[in-house]
C-alpha cells in the first residue's frame, strides 16, 4: 500500500471488538507509519472528532504550504446497513457522524447526475446517473484543488458488505457498470485492505455486469495482475500533462507511472481506460497534451478517453490552491475576466467554470484533433460539460446530451448496444 504515516488511527468499538473485521483492521494498520496506539472510539466519541481535530476545516491541499503537508487520519469503521429510521435517529444524535460519512451509510449510492432536477440544479451540466459502490471516502494524495485531505474513511466489515452486493446489482436492472469508488484512490490501501480482489472475484462471476475501480492517479497495480477477473473489471485511471502530475499532484505516481501502470494492466487482460481530469491550462498545455497522448499510443490501447476540464470552483478559489505561475496567462485571463459572468450563472458542479467555454473547447479541440492522429479509432467523450459544448462537439463525437458513451456511463461496457455501436468496432 501507499506509505502512510498518519498523525492518528481511529477504530470504531464495532470494528476493534468483531472477528470479521479485525484482521482486516490489524492488516492495514500494519502497513501504515503511526505513532501510538489507535484510538478506539463510540459514536459519542467520533463525532466529535471532526471538530476536535480540524477536520472540518480543511480547505484545500494547494492553500497549505507542502512542508506543513500531514497524510490524513484515519477512521476504520463498519458500513452500516440501517434501516432508515434508524439511520436518521443515530445521525441526529451524532452530527459529526455525517462528516466523509464516518458514520458509515454511503457504501450504495445513486449518482442522480442525470436527472432533471440535478441538471436544473446545476444549470445544465450532463452526467447520466448510475448505481455506485462505495467503500472510501477521503484519499491520501495531495493534489492541489483537492478537499478530501482531512480525513479517510475505511470499511473492514468486507464479508457483510459481500454479502449485499448481489441484492445490490440486481436492484440496479439492466444498469452494466458499477463504478467503485470515485470518493479516493483505492488503490492506494491495496492489498492490506482486500477489498479490490472480493470486488473482482464478484464481478467475474456475475453476468453482463462488470467493475469499474477508479484507479485515479495511482500506479499500484501489480497485486491486480494474477486475479482471476475474467474480463469483467475496468480500470480508469485520471491523468494530465507532466507538469500537472508533477507539479500540482503531490505524492501521486507520475504521468509515465501511471500509462505503465496501464500497460501492466492491458497486458494481464483488465479494460483500462484514461479521464484526462482536471484538465488544467498550464503553460505550454499544448505540448504537454500532446506529449500526454503520443507516450499513451505508445504503451497502451484504450478503448475510450473522457475529456474533462478543471472545475468545481470559481475563480477566486481555483487561484488561493493552485500556483498561477504554473497557468497559462492567456487563460488565466480570460478566467479573470469572465469570472463575474460564469458566477452569475451559478453552476455548481462539473464543466462551465472557472475556464470560459471558448478556452475549455480550445483544449478539447487539441486533445480531440491530437487523439485522432494518433489513434484515429479511439472513442473520445466529455465529463461533466455543458450542452453547449455537446452541441458543437457531439456530432463528432458520436453523443448527444441524453445518449453517449463515457468512462462510466452505466450502459458503458462491452455488450452494451450503444458501446458496441460507437466504441465495439473500433478496439
Amino acid at each position: 500500500m501507499l506509505s502512510l504515516s498518519p498523525r492518528r488511527i481511529i477504530v470504531t468499538e464495532d470494528a476493534w471488538q468483531r472477528s470479521d473485521c479485525r484482521p482486516v483492521v490489524d492488516r492495514l494498520i500494519a502497513g501504515m507509519d503511526s505513532d501510538g496506539a489507535p484510538e478506539i472510539v463510540d459514536d459519542a466519541r467520533l463525532s466529535r472528532l471532526p471538530q476536535e481535530y480540524g477536520w472540518v476545516d480543511f480547505g484545500r491541499w494547494g492553500m497549505i504550504p507542502r512542508e506543513e503537508r500531514n497524510d490524513p487520519d484515519i477512521v476504520l469503521t463498519t458500513a452500516k446497513f440501517h434501516g432508515e429510521a434508524e439511520r436518521e435517529a443515530r445521525l441526529k444524535a451524532f452530527p459529526g457522524l455525517s462528516h466523509r460519512d464516518v458514520g458509515g451509510y454511503h457504501h450504495w449510492w445513486f449518482r442522480p447526475d442525470g436527472e432533471p432536477w440535478w441538471r436544473e440544479q446545476n444549470k445544465g451540466v450532463v452526467c447520466q446517473s448510475a448505481w455506485q459502490i462505495h467503500s472510501v471516502n477521503g484519499c491520501p494524495f495531495r493534489c492541489d484543488y483537492c478537499w478530501f485531505g482531512d480525513v479517510c474513511r475505511l470499511f473492514v466489515n468486507l464479508d457483510e458488505y459481500r454479502g449485499h452486493l448481489d441484492e445490490w446489482v440486481a436492484a440496479a436492472g439492466d444498469q452494466r457498470l458499477f463504478k467503485w469508488d470515485n470518493m479516493s484512490d483505492v488503490l492506494c490501501f491495496e492489498p492490506e485492505w482486500g477489498h479490490t480482489r472480493m470486488l473482482v472475484d464478484t464481478f467475474a462471476r456475475t453476468p453482463e455486469k462488470y467493475l469499474q475501480i477508479y484507479a485515479g492517479k495511482s500506479d499500484n497495480v501489480d497485486y491486480l495482475l494474477d486475479m482471476d477477473h475474467r474480463g469483467k473489471t475496468i480500470l480508469q485511471w485520471s491523468i494530465g500533462t507532466r507538469t500537472q502530475c508533477e507539479r500540482m499532484e503531490e505524492r501521486t505516481a507520475t504521468m509515465d507511472e501511471r500509462i505503465e501502470a496501464v500497460r501492466k494492466c492491458q497486458e494481464a487482460g483488465y479494460i483500462a481506460r484514461y479521464r484526462f481530469s482536471p484538465m488544467i491550462p498550464v503553460v505550454d498545455w499544448r505540448r504537454g497534451y500532446t506529449e500526454l497522448i503520443e507516450t499513451i499510443f505508445a504503451k497502451t490501447r484504450p478503448d475510450i478517453i473522457t475529456l474533462c476540464a478543471f472545475g468545481w470552483m470559481d475563480y477566486t478559489l481555483a487561484r488561493s490552491c493552485l500556483d498561477w505561475d504554473l497557468i497559462d496567462p492567456e487563460i488565466g485571463e480570460a478566467m479573470r475576466t469572465m469570472s463575474p459572468f460564469l458566477e452569475a450563472r451559478g453552476l455548481g458542479a462539473g464543466g462551465g467554470h472557472p475556464i470560459p467555454f471558448d478556452a475549455r473547447l480550445a483544449m478539447f479541440r487539441h486533445c480531440i484533433d491530437e487523439i485522432r492522429r494518433v489513434s484515429p479509432d479511439t472513442h473520445i467523450s466529455l465529463c461533466l460539460e455543458m450542452p453547449e459544448m455537446w452541441a458543437v462537439l457531439g456530432k463528432e463525437l458520436k453523443g448527444r446530451p441524453g445518449a453517449y458513451v463515457c468512462n462510466c456511463g452505466p450502459h458503458c461496457t462491452p455488450g452494451g448496444e450503444m458501446y458496441e455501436k460507437v466504441v465495439g468496432s473500433g478496439i
